[in-house]
């Protein structure tokens, strides 16, 4: 009898070290979750920026060469094949964000081991709790997510939603204050 308690004592002893341990690594994952994806939008957000100037200025560019040379007629024309060429250039955009959203989620599980220590930092907390106060009727910036959802947050930034708004400008102001990882000394 003696014997069965004990034995039912180390079962639920392991399975509260089970349940500490999942919620642990479940922590961690949010922080880098959110750490990502963050950065992906940002980085999304900056280079849908960049080309949309790029491609408004290759217009504003080679119609007016184009009417210069050939008329009206010609600078109309070109622009209406730099109007047809933009679905082209954002698809591109896109499949480049999503490599490089799939190879910084690899990096990441890559380096875990590396990162856990500089993870018990209090100070990476702070951005799932921020992406916890708000609800966009979307998976969560804590979750790995996929190009359609991260697609779908850059959207949200690029309509101007007061409240991602506010979100993302408090998840960029945690991301550049987090403790930098040691560099490793070279003698």
């Amino acid at each position: 009898m003696v014997r069965k308690k004990l034995s039912s004592t180390k079962n639920q002893n392991a399975k509260g070290k089970n349940v500490a341990l999942q919620s642990k690594t479940s922590d961690e994952d949010k922080i880098i979750n959110s750490m990502v994806n963050t950065s992906v939008i940002l980085m999304s957000t900056m280079m849908g920026a960049f080309t949309q100037a790029m491609v408004s200025t290759t217009d504003a560019m080679a119609s007016g060469m184009a009417e210069a040379m050939g008329g009206k007629e010609a600078g109309d024309k070109v622009k209406e094949e730099i109007k047809q060429k933009l679905p082209e250039v954002d698809e591109k955009m896109k499949a480049m964000i999503s490599d490089i959203r799939k190879d910084i989620y690899a990096q990441m599980r890559q380096k875990r081991q590396e990162l856990e220590p500089l993870l018990s930092d209090p100070a990476f907390e702070v951005g799932p709790k921020i992406i916890e106060k708000y609800d966009f009727k979307l998976p969560k910036l804590t979750q790995e997510l996929d190009d359609n959802t991260l697609v779908q947050y850059s959207q949200l930034m690029r309509s101007e939603d007061k409240r991602f708004a506010k979100m993302f400008k408090a998840l960029t102001k945690w991301l550049s204050s987090l403790p930098k990882p040691p560099t490793p000394n070279h003698n």
